[in-house]
């Protein structure tokens, strides 16, 4: 079930971005990642899952949810969190990890998707300037 309003969906596939409902990662590999779509019963167990699908990339981002979970920041470290378990990030969206870049509901709390598509967006812009940098 998607929280975005039918106006908000709209103004993100004008803005590029592609939306697959009901997808989870199975695995990350070093062609991108490989999904699987998933449907769930009235009480939430998965009930079918699909064949594996490789969605080739030449690199991966990872969006964890609408906060970061606590395993991700508990066990990669140097990433701050502040009080509220949202990740700090400087201007240009990097974490206090060198090259870890982060946007959206994990740095801000909950937010509507086109306000979410556009910092990533901006963050994008800053990752591909920081990789630029180190070639």
């Amino acid at each position: 079930k998607a929280s975005a309003s039918v106006r908000e969906v709209e103004y993100t596939l004008a803005d590029g971005v592609d939306i697959f409902y009901g997808m989870a990662v199975k695995e990350i590999t070093d062609k991108g990642p490989i999904f699987v779509k998933k449907e769930y019963d009235e009480e939430g167990n998965v009930v079918s899952e699909s064949d594996p699908q490789l969605f080739e990339a030449d690199s991966t981002i990872i969006a964890v949810s609408q906060r970061p979970k606590d395993k991700l920041v508990n066990t990669t470290h140097g990433l701050d969190s502040n009080d509220r378990g949202l990740l700090e990030v400087d201007e240009n969206g990097q974490t206090s990890r060198e090259g870890i870049f982060s946007a959206g509901d994990v740095v801000t709390g909950p937010l509507n998707v086109v306000k979410a598509a556009r910092a990533a967006k901006e963050t994008a812009e800053h990752m591909a300037e920081y990789l630029e940098k180190l070639n």
